[in-house]
């Protein structure tokens, strides 16, 4: 059980954790790769359509009529041996950041 650590930021700040914490408290923490498999799965299972690709920008609607506007580098088309992917666009009405970080 993890009950004190530090993080760093990747401007390289600084931040104490569980300096507060009492005896029978930990920080909890998970593994990134089981997490979001698991995440990915539930979302497929109720109707999301995954994309495998790399994020790469997003126009903020200018009304409430518009959508956002997401580019992304679409990895699962093509021979899989480039990891370029295509450049494509795809218009949402709602944008979940579950990035990780």
């Amino acid at each position: 059980k993890v009950r004190k650590m530090t993080m760093i930021s990747p401007t390289n700040k600084e931040l104490q954790i569980g300096q507060t914490l009492k005896d029978d408290e930990f920080i909890g923490m998970v593994r990134r790769e089981v997490m979001d498999d698991f995440l990915r799965k539930r979302a497929n299972e109720s109707g999301c359509t995954l994309i495998n690709g790399l994020f790469m920008s997003m126009t903020l609607p200018k009304s409430k009529a518009e959508s956002y506007v997401l580019t992304y580098n679409d990895f699962a088309e093509g021979d899989g041996t480039s990891r370029q992917g295509i450049k494509k666009t795809l218009e949402v009405d709602v944008v979940i950041g579950a990035d990780g970080a």
